[in-house]
């Protein structure tokens, strides 16, 4: 396997980012309703136009949400596992019902859904469980192509949603979201628990310390060529100078949508639905 570049300065890690070229590595397709057929449908894990399709699925969730509501709604509760506080208020404002049991069995996906090649039968049962719970209006999952972005750049997901059903596709991104969110708010909270807060965790200790891409076609950063094919790894903890933006949310044009959600929700897990909540309303 070909060692992966390592990029670890601020500015060729913006660039990086920004460079098209470089994608996410993408995600093998498995068994309907599974965690690798989750995985392969989800806007994290997808380029090109298939990527921004489902961004704005992503998009259109968070822009219902606020997040002074998500803070009041973090602040309740007592669960010991924070990524159940986390997704529970979640789902409570995306109005699913049974946001518990969503919040447990979104914890059960998420044990799977980082690794390259998920093999965990009871993730794969959770995801099962949680598409029609998702709200979308289509409960099953059909096998289809999934339209990732071909080694050469091609977008291979042709209408993509529309041969497999754009309920399903939604419902796979609302669990992406929450998914994403269990994990990363969680760690985020438990880092600023140990550390001196937030702002402090995001900077020093963020919950995603590294990003990987992969060269779609050959490219170049900082003067760096990236044939097709070649690996790269973005290490942000290394790259975060003390005075410019956190890079723990991405950058532009994948940043994370979320950002004002997860902080809204930490700070109502670390702090309750105070004052400074309210600002963010």
């Amino acid at each position: 396997m070909t060692e992966p570049i390592v990029f670890d300065r601020y500015d060729d890690v913006i660039a990086a980012l920004a460079d098209a070229s470089l994608v996410p590595p993408p995600a093998a397709d498995g068994p309907p309703g599974g965690v690798a057929w989750l995985r392969a449908r989800v806007a994290r894990f997808g380029s090109g136009e298939v990527h921004a399709r489902r961004r704005a699925l992503v998009e259109a969730d968070l822009a219902s949400l606020d997040p002074g509501a998500l803070r009041r709604a973090a602040a309740t509760g007592c669960a010991s596992d924070v990524r159940l506080r986390v997704v529970r208020a979640l789902a409570a404002q995306l109005g699913l019902a049974e946001p518990e049991a969503v919040a447990r069995d979104v914890v059960l996906v998420a044990r799977a859904y980082f690794a390259d090649a998920p093999d965990d039968p009871e993730a794969d049962a959770a995801v099962a469980r949680l598409l029609p719970a998702m709200g979308c209006g289509e409960a099953g999952a059909e096998q289809e192509d999934p339209g990732q972005e071909g080694a050469g750049g091609e977008d291979t997901g042709q209408e993509g949603a529309g041969r497999e059903g754009a309920g399903q596709e939604r419902a796979a991104n609302r669990i992406g979201l929450l998914v994403q969110a269990c994990e990363a708010t969680a760690a985020l909270v438990e880092h600023a628990r140990r550390g001196t807060g937030l702002e402090a965790a995001l900077r020093d200790d963020p919950p995603v310390r590294m990003m990987r891409r992969v060269a779609a076609r050959d490219t170049a950063v900082a003067g760096v060529a990236l044939p097709a094919g070649t690996p790269v790894l973005l290490d942000l903890v290394a790259a975060q100078e003390p005075d410019r933006e956190p890079l723990t949310f991405g950058a532009s044009p994948r940043s994370c949508p979320g950002r004002a959600h997860a902080l809204a929700i930490a700070g109502g897990i670390l702090h309750g639905a105070s004052a400074l909540g309210e600002e963010s309303r």
